[in-house]
């Protein structure tokens, strides 16, 4: 029969309590890191002829709840280990000891530590299969998650602190916040994604039976996005670059070319640098999985788009994202499109967004052509076409995209204002 006793071998107050497990020839012990004064405890008696272990009684009741539920712990885990034969030793013992005190080992032990344990998660995400998609997750996501990790041990530097997965709660949000808006002056945006992140780590702990505070699933563990300031190009916008003579600079014309098909196609940078690979034949562009979504797409092609297929006898220009977004700015200040807008650009000193009126031709970027086609399109067709064409699974989504500047509306409640006038004067007969 298994048995544990308690006992003491030290007068040096405060006392650090041992445990000894005996079971046949099992006889092991180990400090338990439960610390005991003398008014806490009193020694048994000791029977005749039995060896002197200087066994207690321990009298402190909080201490003996201590007590009791270690006891338990390592009945419990012996019960489990022995029928299989694991080995049961001192080693054994001071493992149960420490995660009975959720003790780590050492400061790396991804079990306690939240950003040991990221990094480690982040190695398993490598080579995960999402269950939706059967595909390994974007190796773009992995590196925003490993820049996540970066921001919390630069948090942790700074407060000189190690976070435990336990830490992760209201206060740690509080002043994460703090410290990336006000100090860091980071956007509201670019913060939600950090506590998205971090949010979805918490649930992998969890997960995996990790202790975590369930205040970092709360609804108030977020932070409201900054208002987005997108810029779309409108139709006659689009007219202007289409028509625009390029004849003398192929670098701008290539470009030009290229810009137009995402215009009226509504791709991503990541399918249209790859869009001579797709179908294009019977007036559509059929793509058998699109590289985010993995979604089967057929677009039909806009008739600026076609002459420029016609021109380059079907294969479109190729170009890297960075020089693309460097050369579509030189092209629409080429063209004209220098209107002062509302925006936000980012200041090359701060590496910051910072908010304010800026030429247009400034804030235009690849994503432009998604914003476009949604804009150009929208309250002319049905949101449900439109979203086939840019597979936005969410309508909340996809209503980000569509970009209509404050004077446009106020050109349409003006234009709406008139109409209303001209019917009061000219009533229709009956």
């Amino acid at each position: 029969m298994a048995n544990i006793e308690f006992g003491v071998y030290s007068k040096k107050v405060p006392i650090n309590l041992n445990i000894r497990f005996y079971h046949n020839k099992i006889d092991i012990n180990a400090k338990t890191n439960i610390f005991v004064f003398d008014t806490d405890f009193k020694y048994k008696k000791i029977a005749k002829g039995k060896k002197s272990t200087r066994s207690i009684d321990v009298v402190n009741d909080s201490i003996k709840e201590k007590t009791e539920k270690l006891k338990r712990c390592v009945y419990d885990k012996f019960i489990e280990d022995f029928p299989k034969g694991n080995i049961i030793n001192s080693i054994w013992l001071i493992k149960i000891i420490n995660e009975f005190h959720e003790r780590p080992e050492g400061d790396t032990d991804p079990k306690y530590f939240f950003a040991p344990f990221i990094e480690s998660h982040i190695e398993t995400l490598k080579t995960r299969i999402n269950p939706k998609t059967g595909k390994l997750l974007d190796p773009k996501t992995i590196t925003r998650y490993y820049y996540t990790l970066g921001k919390i041990r630069e948090f942790e530097e700074v407060k000189e602190m190690r976070l435990r997965t336990i830490d992760i709660n209201l206060q740690f949000h509080n002043d994460f916040l703090f410290y990336y808006k006000e100090e860091c002056i980071y956007s509201n945006t670019t913060i939600d994604k950090f506590l998205s992140h971090i949010r979805f780590f918490i649930r992998e702990a969890e997960e995996k039976g990790y202790k975590i505070n369930r205040e970092a699933l709360s609804d108030k563990f977020t932070i409201k996005k900054d208002e987005t300031i997108d810029t779309y190009l409108n139709e006659k916008e689009i007219d202007l670059i289409f028509n625009y003579d390029l004849s003398e600079n192929d670098r701008l014309d290539k470009v030009r070319d290229l810009f137009i098909a995402g215009l009226w196609t509504g791709l991503r940078i990541s399918d249209l640098k790859r869009i001579n690979s797709f179908d294009i034949s019977n007036n559509r562009i059929k793509i058998i999985e699109t590289e985010k979504t993995n979604s089967f797409i057929e677009i039909p092609i806009h008739p600026q788009l076609k002459s420029i297929l016609e021109k380059r006898e079907g294969i479109l220009p190729e170009i890297s994202d960075q020089r693309f977004n460097e050369y579509v700015k030189e092209l629409c200040e080429l063209v004209g499109i220098n209107e002062v807008i509302l925006g936000s650009l980012r200041n090359p000193e701060t590496n910051r967004k910072e908010k304010g009126y800026y030429t247009k031709f400034k804030l235009i970027a690849s994503h432009t052509c998604r914003r476009s086609f949604v804009s150009n399109h929208y309250g002319k067709l049905d949101d449900k076409t439109i979203m086939a064409i840019t597979t936005h699974k969410s309508h909340s989504q996809f209503l980000d995209y569509v970009k209509t500047s404050k004077r446009e509306h106020a050109e349409k409640l003006e234009k709406y204002w008139e109409e209303k006038e001209k019917s009061k004067k000219n009533p229709k007969k009956e």
